[in-house]
């Protein structure tokens, strides 16, 4: 008898349900951090702020669309899923 092989089943995501609201989190604590930093006295000039918040802005999206990528299944993969576990 073959070994049978463990199939994975979609788990529910806040990053793969909403990922609008990741990126925002993302971004929002991105610029938390750097007004913190710059309240204790970190010497940034108003432009080094702009173009750091503008790399958040950037990068936000990247780093979410990374680390949900594992927790996203396209329909087809569902289907296929659902149909095996019949």
């Amino acid at each position: 008898m073959p070994e049978s092989v463990p199939v994975p089943v979609p788990a529910h995501a806040s990053a793969a349900s909403e990922p609008l609201l990741t990126v925002g989190g993302v971004t929002a604590a991105g610029a938390a951090v750097l007004s913190l930093l710059v309240a204790f006295g970190l010497p940034v000039s108003a432009d080094q702020q702009t173009a750091l918040l503008g790399l958040v802005a950037v990068l936000a999206p990247l780093v979410v669309a990374v680390l949900a990528r594992s927790r996203v299944y396209s329909p087809a993969t569902v289907a296929d899923l659902l149909a095996r576990r019949r």
